[in-house]
């Protein structure tokens, strides 16, 4: 086995997936983290099966087990009456199609699971070591501190901002991420509250994510933790920090986008006492992932940054450390290392740039304002052919989407 020593710029989801996938084939990683510490703020986050199917390849499914909820369906409902629109089945639907479930999970608790099996397989993980430039000839990173590392490869896991990518990959321009017209609260309601409160206590024994859907907002919402906390992301027009996440956000102007909405959801936000706030953005598409000298890659946002309304931007980001690794592999010298990467990215980018896609016209379809082609759109969610104007629904593209193989397609 041909080892390379692989440098990771970016200790997220998707650069600590990567660096499990780059070091079950042998190789020497180490991660360069920007922060202090491990502390993912955030809420819940959903793994679906194409991202379980690479834990469970990985090995490490099962420590996730304790900390999962598993959905039965995912509700699509009117916004002011809660009515059903269009369910996409889950539990056990999603494991008998492909082999694998749907699930939900607390991000911390998924970014800590991560760090723990990579630091258990001997990745090195350095904090207070966020890179400022990297050197696409020398391969080298140079971080805050002045310290500079080399590799015979650079891995550009680093966000929507990243700076592997405009200092090392995509140099000709400035990548501007595209903020959506919209932002999102965060919040999270413990499960003593929710039970204590008879009119939305059923949301924590029928397990469900629900998303209300309107003009211009939606609110999705589902158990996490086990069922230890209800999870809430609420989009709305607005405007926050691009590559923020931890804006505090206003309860009274939270309280206020939502004033028309279903008495379920007016009364979940009763018993949310703080709140996050997030800009929603993408990433155009970019002419390439590789630098020119084939030794730097990008993956995850600061490749193929996209909104969140087919809950993949983690999902590809750990398909895209999936194929890297497998890509990589066939190296048997440093000179292979060009092709490869240009091979990873051949094979990921389409994929990427399409499910990108999807995700915006699912923003479209959602936030329709009342009327004819919002009628029209309810129809069309109604059981049919197998097509949906909801990706997440359409038989085609959740099949292509969640049946997904990255260690062979």
């Amino acid at each position: 086995m041909f080892q390379l020593n692989v440098i990771v710029c970016g200790g997220g989801l998707g650069g600590i997936a990567c660096s499990i996938g780059l070091k079950r084939k042998g190789h020497n990683v180490t991660i360069l983290e920007g922060a202090s510490q491990l502390n993912e703020v955030g809420a819940g986050i959903q793994i679906p099966p194409n991202s379980v199917k690479i834990l469970k390849e990985y090995g490490i499914l099962d420590r996730f087990l304790p900390y999962i909820t598993k959905p039965k369906n995912i509700n699509l409902r009117r916004y002011d009456t809660g009515e059903v629109i269009s369910r996409t089945p889950l539990d056990p639907d999603m494991t008998d199609n492909y082999g694998y479930p749907y699930l939900l999970i607390h991000r911390a608790d998924y970014i800590r699971l991560l760090y723990e099996a990579a630091t258990e397989m001997g990745v090195v993980y350095k904090t207070n070591s966020r890179a400022v430039s990297v050197d696409q000839e020398t391969v080298t990173v140079t971080v805050e501190t002045g310290e500079v590392y080399s590799a015979d490869v650079i891995v550009g896991a680093d966000g929507i901002r990243s700076v592997v990518r405009d200092t090392a990959v995509v140099t000709s321009k400035t990548v501007e991420p595209t903020p959506s017209s919209n932002c999102a609260f965060r919040a999270t309601i413990p499960r003593a509250e929710m039970l204590s409160d008879p009119i939305v206590a059923h949301l924590m024994h029928d397990i469900n994510s629900n998303c209300w859907i309107g003009y211009r907002r939606h609110v999705m919402a589902y158990p996490i933790r086990n069922g230890e906390l209800y999870n809430m992301v609420m989009s709305h027009p607005g405007k926050a920090s691009v590559g923020k996440w931890s804006e505090p956000g206003n309860l009274e102007e939270m309280k206020a986008h939502y004033h028309n909405f279903d008495p379920i959801v007016r009364q979940l936000l009763t018993h949310v006492n703080s709140v996050l706030k997030w800009v929603l953005a993408d990433l155009p598409m970019l002419p390439r992932w590789v630098s020119e000298s084939g030794r730097v890659v990008i993956i995850g946002d600061a490749a193929h940054a996209m909104l969140p309304y087919l809950a993949q931007g983690a999902a590809q980001a750990i398909e895209d450390g999936c194929r890297l690794a497998e890509e990589l592999s066939k190296c048997t010298s440093k000179s292979d290392i060009p092709s490869s990467l240009r091979g990873f990215e051949r094979l990921r980018k389409k994929r990427a740039d399409t499910i990108k896609a999807g995700a915006a016209k699912n923003a479209h379809i959602w936030h329709l304002p009342d009327g004819e082609e919002q009628e029209e759109r309810d129809a069309l969610m109604k059981p049919r052919d197998g097509h949906n104007p909801d990706q997440w629904s359409d038989s085609e593209f959740q099949r292509w989407l969640f049946g997904w193989n990255a260690f062979t397609d």
